[in-house]
């Protein structure tokens, strides 16, 4: 990983400050208005996972870690840039919490999580609206109401629905005035009117505000005074509203501001939903803006709360419906389910009773049909008796009219169900029955014998299908293996990958070998005939020559110095240092002491003049010459003897030899080796891929040799797969086909004896059964015949008949009785049963009139409810939610929870899945922890935040990580912070929590004037 490669991904606001000498750590820093506001470590030692972390840390944080002050302590950043680390020892290090906060990245996870992305997508559709809309144009503006079921169901249905209370004339556009872009709240007061608490009544606001106290202090409530001024009314206490002018703010709008004051004004708070969240603006008298702004701007820490620490899974998707699509999403579908199940129940009852009172008008309709005409009821009685007598009635009949007739009634129902049934089966008389029966069971006989041969055979079928099965797949397996033995070069397939890669690694390692060597500047090195010890031994001796030198110069200086009056010393000083001015400044127009006017030839020839009058001034000039004169020779040598112990380093890592005696010269001429051999690599490594391409191209695939081997191993162990074998191979499948074709031989033998038994089975059920299921269907007419056979004898118990008397005669005879036994019963209570019609007709219709416009409303509304309800159904809308959100949802997610082991995540079968890192496991929502449940939700709300284009830039939280352990904390304040230096957000946060407060304030207090902090107490 190199520092050039970090350097292209680092945001502008990120400075790189310095590095190690090894050149494995980079520092930087993160700027915010030309303020320092984090600090970062990045570890490039990529392939290194053996550190004691303690000891890594003291190293390389622990001393700015101290040195720096205050608020910047608590934003320090260790960042490991590794492709793979075991778990645990990732797991550790992201946990440990000293001095920094730690991350275990890979290069595309670091870039990821430096840089912010914007929402690119706006806020979609309300479905809620849309539902409103549908529902009122079908006159059931009552679902979205607060009335009651048992008074909205009955209104619908009596076609006395309470009507939407139409606004003012001039409502019937949206007020332009409310199009502004809400860029902040810069105060708000609230006035005795408001509620009693916070205590404070004025805030002024900054970009981020902290509202800190203990519960019951009024945190809440100053929450709800923003939100009420802002849309009208409050998510959690609806329709709980103070008086006009309760709650004064003032908003920021295009850098200037707009007082605004709390008033129930639903044409105002409708323009604003309208502009702001898209909603559709109509006349009716409602305000929605409250739940479109706890959608996006008002993080719901209620269902947060639930959704984190509920352990019942079935709840957890409404809790994080509410939280996604809004409350008011759940309770208006709930109103819809209310209304679609009482209105189901009301049709069910409504077509009940219509379906009673038709039938009871048609049977009322026919009584009096029939009592038109009246006959005497004793001669029909006296006719019934003869009646009897002729179809040989065997059992008990009435003998007056006034006796009971009920066990006739009840025989009479037993014989006309037997003989209905024997009527309408295939046998005419009883004989016939017997006939047919023995007839059947032979022929099932005869049917069974051959089944039971086929059966024989189909078995031998079998086993000779899976020994073809068997061949044939071996003739396959013989055909690849034949492909590759016909193109030897294949084999190569196995293995040219590992051998491309370890060429590759070969080939960094030079490159990078050669390229740190190129930044030395080593030329003055090179040229050396010494080994590194000689070489080394001789710049440290001139090094101690040249210092002791120094020594001596500037002891000898001193003397002379001192050997001079003072005045007199400084009076050299100032004209030697003269002299080097003058000979320095290239415009010099007057003399640097007094000021008078002098060319700066003048002032050089006076100074020369008076310099060279004196020999102690020279003996100085000498001196201090000879001293500059020896400290730059002992910086060359210093620089010359850092960059010979870089170069030794970095031979000493490539060379696998001891270079210390070995002489510059020489290791050069390795170098160089080195070099020509990197340019060998580098073809040879361009030949292998150009052969791996033309392998593929070919078809060729390493994972199908390596199956190709491993069955051929398990098929034919004797047999060496390599392409000197090719002869054998093809040998081995010219018998493999010889099987093959044998085998079908009997295959097919067997097959047509089937056949032939088939053929056998077809005549003998020819025209009668089908060839399928002709055992299902005989068996079927045996029983049948069977119980016809049955019939024949209960009837013998009932009526005296012949076995070759026809059915069809009986039953006619015994309808003709029953038939003048009912016309019998019926002139008994003829009058009275003409009354009592005519009543019931009369009351039906009444009934009925009452009943039909009620149930064509039922069903209308049925119908748009059980649209609406199951094409935005809340598994639909999740879903669609998810897909469109799917990306913004995942990349917060993946940065603000804690530990980082989800890379993504997905919405299937109605529940949230959350994807792994480092696998494809899928974990359900329900098994995440509560901090990870409480991270999704807030995701969820910030990517909803972040796709608002006109709505007001300003993110609202009341206790929203209460339950959330540390880290999750951590990473959600750190995103946080993204957001407010990246984005136009204004934030509002409110915790009982002293814990939070603090790190909230330590993550934002470099925002100094911008950063506001409230304490509420009561007094």
């Amino acid at each position: 990983m190199t520092i050039d490669k970090i350097k292209s991904i680092l945001p502008p606001s990120y400075v790189i400050t310095n590095k190690s000498d090894n050149q494995k750590q980079l520092f930087v820093v993160q700027k915010y208005n030309g303020l320092e506001i984090a600090k970062y470590v990045f570890d490039l030692d990529y392939d290194n996972q053996h550190f004691k972390l303690d000891e890594y840390q003291d190293k390389y944080i622990a001393k700015d870690y101290f040195d720096s002050e205050g608020n910047l302590q608590w934003n320090y950043y260790l960042i490991f840039l590794r492709s793979s680390l075991p778990a645990t020892l990732k797991k550790n290090i992201e946990k440990d919490e000293t001095f920094a906060r730690k991350f275990v990245f890979t290069y595309q996870e670091l870039e990821d999580h430096l840089n912010y992305e914007k929402a690119d997508s706006i806020v979609e559709e309300n479905i809620v609206e849309k539902w409103k809309l549908e529902l009122k144009k079908n006159d059931l503006q009552e679902v979205f109401s607060n009335e009651p079921y048992t008074q909205a169901v009955p209104r619908y249905l009596e076609n006395k629905t309470k009507k939407v209370t139409e606004l003012n004339p001039i409502d019937v556009e949206p007020d332009k005035a409310q199009d502004f872009m809400l860029d902040g709240i810069s105060n708000i007061k609230l006035t005795d009117d408001y509620r009693k608490f916070p205590e404070r009544r004025s805030f002024d606001f900054g970009k981020v505000n902290l509202i800190c106290g203990p519960n019951g202090v009024g945190k809440t409530s100053l929450m709800e005074g923003i939100e009420l001024v802002i849309t009208g009314n409050n998510a959690r206490n609806e329709n709980d509203l103070p008086s006009n002018g309760a709650i004064d703010a003032k908003y920021e709008v295009n850098l200037e501001e707009l007082a605004d004051s709390y008033s129930n004004n639903i044409p105002k708070f409708k323009a604003r939903n309208y502009y702001w969240y898209k909603a559709s603006y109509n006349k009716q008298k409602s305000n929605t803006l409250h739940h479109s702004f706890n959608r996006y701007n008002f993080y719901n820490s209620d269902s947060a709360y639930h959704l984190s620490n509920n352990t019942n899974s079935n709840l957890l998707t409404p809790y994080l419906t509410a939280i996604a699509l809004g409350t008011e999403f759940g309770a208006v579908r709930d109103r819809m389910m209310g209304f679609r199940k009482r209105l189901g129940d009301e049709l069910a009852n409504l077509n009940s009773n219509l379906e009673r009172e038709q039938g009871l008008i048609k049977n009322a309709q026919e009584q009096k049909e029939a009592l038109k005409k009246i006959s005497n009821p004793e001669k029909i009685f006296d006719k019934f008796l003869d009646e009897a007598k002729i179809i040989k009635w065997l059992k008990v009949l009435p003998s007056t009219i006034s006796d009971s007739s009920i066990n006739f009634e009840k025989d009479y129902d037993l014989i006309k169900g037997l003989l209905n049934s024997l009527v309408h089966s295939k046998v005419g008389k009883e004989s016939d029955a017997i006939d047919k029966l023995s007839n059947l069971e032979s022929l099932k006989k005869d049917l069974e014998a051959k089944e039971s041969e086929k059966e024989n055979l189909r078995g031998q079928l079998k086993i000779e299908k899976k020994q073809a099965n068997e061949l044939e797949q071996n003739l396959k397996l013989l055909d690849e293996a034949l492909s590759y033995l016909d193109n030897p070069e294949a084999f190569k397939i196995e293995t040219i990958d590992e051998e491309i890669k370890a060429l590759e690694k070969s080939i960094l390692k030079v490159d990078v070998f050669l390229s740190e060597i190129a930044k030395l500047n080593i030329s003055d090195i090179n040229s050396s005939s010494h080994s590194f010890i000689d070489f080394r031994e001789n710049q440290e001796e001139f090094l101690k020559l040249k210092e002791s030198e120094l020594g001596r110069s500037q002891a000898q200086l001193k003397i002379v110095k001192n050997a001079l009056d003072k005045v007199k010393s400084i009076i050299v000083d100032i004209k030697y240092y003269g002299k080097e001015y003058i000979e320095a400044k290239q415009d010099l127009s007057e003399c640097p002491l007094c000021e008078t006017p002098h060319t700066k030839s003048e002032l050089e020839a006076k100074i020369q003049t008076k310099y060279d009058d004196k020999e102690s001034s020279k003996d100085i000039e000498i001196f201090n010459k000879s001293i500059d004169l020896l400290e730059k020779q002992i910086l060359e040598v210093k620089s010359k003897l850092t960059r010979l112990k870089s170069y030794e380093g970095i031979l000493r890592g490539f060379f696998p030899v001891d270079i210390s005696s070995m002489k510059i010269t020489e290791l050069t001429i390795l170098k160089e080796k080195e070099e020509r051999q990197l340019a060998l690599s580098k073809k040879e490594l361009d030949e292998l891929k150009s052969l791996s391409l033309d392998l593929r191209l070919k078809g060729y695939d390493v994972n199908d040799l390596i199956e190709l081997k491993r069955n051929l191993a398990s098929k034919y162990n004797d047999y060496s797969f390599t392409p000197e074998n090719k002869f054998q191979f093809e040998s081995l499948k010219k018998s493999e086909q010889k099987s093959f074709d044998d085998n079908k031989e009997k295959f097919d033998s067997v097959k047509n004896k089937i056949e032939e038994i088939d053929g056998i089975i077809s005549e003998l059920i020819k025209d009668k059964y089908d060839l399928e299921r002709y055992e299902e269907q005989l068996n079927f007419e045996i029983k049948e015949v069977q119980s016809y056979k049955n019939y024949f004898s209960d009837l013998h118990k009932y009526i005296d008949f012949e076995r070759d008397d026809f059915i069809i005669e009986l039953r006619h005879n015994l309808e003709n009785l029953y038939k003048t036994f009912k016309n019998f019963k019926e002139q008994k209570v003829k009058f009275e049963e003409l009354n009592l019609a005519n009543k019931i007709i009369d009351e039906s219709n009444e009934k009925i009139k009452k009943y039909q416009p009620k149930i064509t409303r039922a069903e209308s509304a049925l119908q748009v409810l059980h649209k609406l309800i199951t094409e935005d159904s809340e598994d639909v809308v999740l879903d669609d939610f998810f897909k469109k959100n799917e990306s913004e949802i995942s990349e917060i997610f993946t940065n603000i929870h804690s530990p980082q082991e989800f890379s993504r995540l997905s919405f299937s079968s109605g529940q949230i899945l959350l994807h792994k890192k480092d696998s494809s496991t899928e974990v359900p929502i329900s098994q995440i922890s509560t901090g990870q449940r409480s991270a999704l939700a807030l995701s969820v709300f910030l990517a909803l935040n972040k796709k608002l284009t006109n709505g007001p830039n300003l993110i609202i939280f009341d206790d929203p990580v209460t339950y959330t352990d540390d880290l999750n904390i951590l990473s959600f304040l750190d995103y946080l912070r993204s957001i407010v230096i990246n984005e136009s957000r204004q934030v509002v946060f409110a915790t009982a929590s002293n814990k939070i407060a603090k790190l909230f304030e330590k993550k934002f207090a470099f925002l100094n004037t911008d950063f506001k902090k409230y304490e509420l107490s009561r007094g």
